[in-house]
């Protein structure tokens, strides 16, 4: 009876909590990797990237959440046009939910160092309730008799823009752009869709001195009937090349992260979140781990100054100052004789 309760429970969060609030899984990995965040960010470093991510939330609760991600993009029109994708599998117990994202980002150059990014992207979510797992559960029990109708498919749709100055980005999206509630057929069966977000972003890193730079991070989410989620972190990054900071989600959860580039473009992350009230408080914590691919990568500098050629926020590849070749005097020539 007990169990049979404690699943009624998990699948009311699997319906409700985690269809709306959690949308956007909570993740720290866009600290160093931006397109964890929003596609518009595609291109951000000049390279092209790639990233799988593993996290594991409430350690100490059975059947906690736990999301496996990949990520990447590419340019397919020199340093103009990108494409990138994701992969997401977030499960919670006897509940999961599948995404996959496409996603074509635009960098236009509107002045010296100035760009604004366009982004666009679709997505395909499915999720699935595996009984198989379950115990307690009533096989003659109309919600649980015809699995198939616990199980739904849903589209969406993203659109997201931004501005880069040097290394000042401010920007907002919308990472769902249509929604409606979650609801249930007369035939009893469950049609997942996905709630509206909204989002706002900004981010800078300050130079500090010769060997440490500073990246502040703001993140405000805001999904249709729901309470909002803000989020602010401090990393201090040391020679453009490992970081380490700190990462506040109201709520009370701080999150301690680190992180490195390994070698020749892989670089590495870790993330440790604490709960300081509520259910955080006593769930145990959650770890989250992330390993990147910068390609074509051939420095250390992996948060690098604007303009450079291992730039972290800032100038093209075709807009970098290029000296202009030496002319020779006209005179020289012997044009004037």
């Amino acid at each position: 009876m007990v169990r049979g309760f404690t699943y009624m429970i998990l699948l009311l969060l699997a319906f409700s909590w985690e269809a709306v609030a959690q949308q956007f899984p909570y993740t720290t990995s866009y600290l160093v990797n931006p397109y964890a965040l929003s596609p518009t960010f595609a291109g951000y470093s000049g390279h092209p990237e790639v990233f799988i991510n593993y996290r594991k939330d409430w350690t100490q609760i059975n059947g906690s959440p736990q999301t496996i991600r990949a990520n990447g993009f590419g340019p397919v029109h020199e340093d103009v046009m990108w494409v990138g994708g994701e992969l997401l599998m977030d499960r919670m117990d006897i509940a999961s939910t599948f995404k996959a994202n496409l996603s074509f980002t635009y960098k236009l150059q509107v002045e010296n160092e100035q760009f604004v990014y366009f982004g666009l992207w679709g997505s395909f979510y499915q999720r699935s309730i595996n009984l198989n797992d379950a115990v307690g559960i009533d096989p003659n029990d109309p919600v649980f008799s015809d699995p198939s109708k616990l199980n739904s498919v849903a589209g969406n749709a993203g659109v997201g823009i931004h501005y880069n100055y040097r290394r000042w980005v401010i920007g907002a999206a919308f990472p769902s752009l249509f929604g409606s509630k979650d609801e249930y057929e007369n035939t009893g069966a469950y049609k997942f869709k996905v709630q509206r977000e909204f989002m706002l972003y900004a981010t800078n890193i300050f130079k500090l001195n010769t060997n440490w730079d500073l990246q502040a991070f703001a993140v405000y989410r805001k999904t249709v009937n729901e309470p909002y989620n803000l989020e602010l972190s401090a990393m201090a990054i040391y020679q453009e090349r490992f970081c380490g900071g700190l990462l506040f989600r109201n709520g009370g959860v701080l999150a301690i992260n680190v992180g490195g580039l390994i070698y020749k473009g892989l670089f590495f992350n870790y993330s440790y979140e604490i709960g300081m009230g509520g259910i955080n408080n006593q769930s145990g914590g959650s770890h989250e781990i992330t390993l990147g691919y910068r390609f074509k990568f051939f420095g250390n500098r992996f948060f690098g100054e604007s303009g450079t050629a291992n730039s972290r926020y800032g100038k093209s590849k075709k807009s970098r100052n290029v000296p202009y070749p030496e002319v020779e005097d006209y005179y020289m020539r012997g044009g004037n004789r």
